[in-house]
């Protein structure tokens, strides 16, 4: 009897603890439902585009165990918003350098909500202005630091970068589309250097004289000590603009913080250098 005691009591357990109950199943099938489709949608486009209704089942509507970060726009034409084009490009940059990344997980998904598509998502947000970025946690309601501080901090991917990697602890390397203005010049300033040796192969005597090797190599320094190799390598953008109206300010060059810069900041410092060089 006391066997069978045992028995049942264990069976008992296994009953309410052991077993996944109907709505346990519901709950996970719904979940895996929702993650298989973001994942669909993310392999399509790295940006998800949502309205109202894929807003509210995919972000606000449990169950969730993923990240979204969303960026609340205007892009159509009428609505005159310069600034949000700006934003959009940074932002695809973003979404595509982690949906392509070799780190990228279902742990967080990038997404769009644009006024045309979703105004009624804005009245739920209480929002009246575009471009907003938010991140909406897996768990529990955004909190202030999940809303990005466009103001002070721009739209630039790297710094969106660095926000997604504070609240998500994914950090995401920015990969930017390649410039082919660069290796286009070098092509050509190859070519004019290859004419004009090829014009005076009778008289190579340029090639021995020290001014010229002292030019070169000074002209060298300036361009590694200014900064020119970290805007190679980064990319980051010619100027401040203004993240209201995305107006360039040339007025400021000087980026406020130490791991960061734009290009023009590089350019007065090369002038700079080369002024007490002479």
């Amino acid at each position: 009897k006391m066997y069978l005691k045992v028995f049942y009591s264990l069976l008992l357990m296994l009953s309410f603890y052991g077993i996944p109950s109907t709505g346990q199943k519901k709950k996970e099938t719904l979940l895996s439902e929702k993650v298989g489709q973001l994942m669909d949608w993310t392999g399509k486009r790295a940006v998800i585009r949502m309205n109202g209704e894929k807003f509210r089942r995919f972000v606000k509507a449990p169950p969730r165990n993923y990240s979204v970060v969303i960026m609340f726009t205007a892009l159509q034409p009428q609505r005159q918003c310069g600034v949000c084009k700006q934003a959009d490009e940074e932002y695809q940059i973003l979404a595509n350098s982690w949906r392509y990344s070799s780190a990228f997980t279902n742990k967080v998904f990038f997404a769009a909500v644009d006024f045309d598509e979703g105004s009624d998502v804005f009245q739920m947000l209480n929002m009246n202005s575009a471009p907003s970025f938010i991140h909406f946690p897996a768990k529990g309601k955004p909190k202030k630091s999940d809303s990005y501080e466009l103001q002070v901090r721009g739209f630039a991917a790297e710094q969106l970068a660095r926000w997604v990697g504070d609240r998500t602890d994914v950090q995401i390397r920015v990969i930017r589309p390649p410039n082919y203005a660069g290796p286009l010049m070098l092509g050509f300033l190859l070519a004019v250097i290859g004419g004009l040796a090829y014009l005076r192969r009778n008289n190579l005597e340029f090639l021995y004289n020290k001014n010229v090797w002292a030019f070169s190599a000074l002209c060298f320094c300036l361009i590694m000590t200014s900064g020119q190799m970290w805007n190679h390598i980064r990319g980051p953008p010619y100027a401040h603009k203004n993240p209201t109206t995305g107006q360039v300010n040339n007025n400021k060059a000087i980026y406020r913080g130490y791991r960061y810069r734009v290009n023009v900041e590089d350019i007065y410092r090369g002038y700079q250098y080369s002024v007490s060089v002479e």
